[in-house]
């Protein structure tokens, strides 16, 4: 199963705010770093986090680990992702390893409301 973690500095962000885009492989409990880009939500001018969502699902990702997501976010991921929620300051690393030990909750709910950035 292929997951997507936005992350800045090395730490779990969100789709719209993490500067890269790590994408992890995991099988059972292994789980290695296969690729990692720079995340296009940053260039975005609307609903940023979505093109962060899209390019991975693109890449094959069909679980995101966030700190937080907002309502389109959720929309668009719908019948489509299994969205897990990791504590902020937590490492890519040890949130995915948290994922594979079964310690992340899983949402279908945002985070916080429409208009979350200025």
């Amino acid at each position: 199963m292929k997951v997507a973690v936005p992350v800045t500095n090395g730490l779990v962000d969100g789709p719209g705010e993490g500067e890269k885009v790590r994408i992890y492989e995991v099988e059972g409990m292994e789980a290695k770093l296969v690729e990692e880009y720079d995340n296009p939500a940053l260039t975005a001018n609307y609903a940023r986090g979505v093109h962060m969502l899209k390019s991975a699902l693109e890449r094959g990702a069909k679980t995101f680990i966030l700190v937080e997501i907002g309502p389109p976010g959720i929309r668009f991921l719908q019948g489509k992702a299994k969205v897990f929620l990791a504590e902020p300051n937590t490492s890519a690393e040890e949130a995915v390893r948290m994922l594979v030990e079964g310690k992340l909750k899983e949402t279908d709910k945002p985070t916080h409301g429409e208009h979350h950035h200025h």
